[in-house]
């Protein structure tokens, strides 16, 4: 039911090259716990079904807010219908969007928009000796890890160049994800064998060369450019990247208003309620603006404090009261408050001022005067 606003303009805009997908991280290496946490819900099952009945099982990686995947050609080059698994949840929805069957890499589309993307590195900042480790559902074992080093690069008789690794992989780790130390998607598995311990994964670059990104870049060094990043993320639902920039930036910037508010949003759209409600306090204590006590209240909303909401609400429409957006939501709090007069007055107001509601908001408002003439009976 939220409506939304357009973000805060940016205090800084720089014209850089940037990595759509990626995102540069910095400090210390994780441990395969904190690994396998981090990439959990960003690792899913690819089943491909050939038009025989039989069904192939392979491993997948989400690489944006947009229901992209990223998996192996291989796996699903014989598919009269593809499907993904994730745990509990099953989606039949699946399309191919673009593949490169000589670099085995195929991309999927989905309409799911609640699995988290993986953050990605650069492939071309590889060392041998690097630590690595694998995610996927070898032999059909949803979301298994293993760990190893780089062995070296190589190429094969289709002169593709791959990545070597000692991290064992199996059938169904196909398309599976090959993260560095600190959780960045650095590859995808894509063969071996146990003899000699010989595993290969295609390197992430070559994923961004087929979605026509360039993800050869140096990393960022001046720290303002992590603002750009995470804007132009926020612009294309990227919202953990863009939440990832954002904090750099304000590692450096930690007084900059505006990025609070769009790392706020960039966490309200990740459903990271209390983060968000975070980000936009530490606005309103400076600027208290409609925009944020909107995206404050929105917050509230979803933790089910609609008190609170209601207020953030209110406070909005003191400085913005022809908006017909926060009438829309503030009826939704009143009428979850049982304030139905109330909410049956913000929604002819949001009618009023759009007519566009009328449909909706005819149903919601009947159901709101109903709700208060039992109310008021009982007294």
């Amino acid at each position: 039911m939220f409506k939304k606003f357009l973000n805060i303009t940016p205090l800084f805009f720089i014209l850089v090259c940037v990595r759509m997908y990626s995102q540069p991280v910095t400090g210390d290496e994780l441990s395969a716990e904190k690994i396998f946490e981090k990439v959990d819900n960003s690792v899913v099952v690819v089943l491909a079904y050939d038009n025989l009945g039989n069904v192939f099982q392979g491993s997948g990686v989400v690489i944006n807010n947009d229901g992209m995947i990223v998996t192996n050609y291989h796996v699903c080059k014989d598919a009269g219908k593809i499907e993904i698994k994730h745990y509990s949840k099953d989606i039949k929805n699946v399309r191919v969007y673009k593949y490169d069957e000589v670099k085995d890499i195929l991309i999927l589309k989905t309409d799911e928009e609640n699995f988290t993307p993986i953050a990605c590195g650069n492939s071309s900042n590889l060392k041998a000796g690097q630590r690595v480790y694998a995610v996927g559902s070898p032999e059909g074992y949803e979301n298994s890890i293993s760990e190893g080093i780089i062995s070296g690069f190589r190429t094969d008789e289709n002169n593709v160049k791959l990545v070597q690794m000692t991290c064992p992989i199996t059938d169904g780790s196909s398309g599976g994800a090959v993260l560095n130390a600190k959780g960045e998607l650095i590859g995808l598995s894509v063969s071996g064998q146990h003899d000699g311990s010989l595993y290969f994964a295609v390197p992430i670059n070559d994923v961004f060369t087929l979605l026509g990104v360039d993800n050869t870049i140096a990393e960022v060094t001046d720290p303002v450019k992590y603002y750009e990043i995470g804007t132009i993320a926020n612009e294309n639902k990227n919202y953990k990247e863009a939440e990832i920039n954002f904090t750099r930036y304000l590692e450096k910037f930690s007084n900059d208003v505006s990025a609070y508010y769009n790392r706020g949003y960039a966490r309200f759209k990740l459903k990271e309620y209390k983060k968000a409600i975070s980000d936009f306090s530490t606005v309103l204590e400076t600027n208290g603006t409609s925009e944020s006590f909107f995206y404050r209240g929105n917050c509230y909303y979803s933790l089910k404090d609609y008190k609170s909401a209601y207020t953030d609400y209110t406070k909005a429409l003191e400085q913005e009261p022809d908006n017909y957006d926060i009438y829309y939501n503030r009826g939704y709090a009143g009428f979850k408050l049982k304030d139905y007069t109330g909410a049956v007055s913000d929604w002819k107001r949001a009618i009023e001022l759009n007519p566009e509601y009328t449909a909706e908001l005819d149903v919601k408002i009947k159901i709101a005067e109903e709700e208060s003439a039992k109310t008021n009976h009982t007294k």
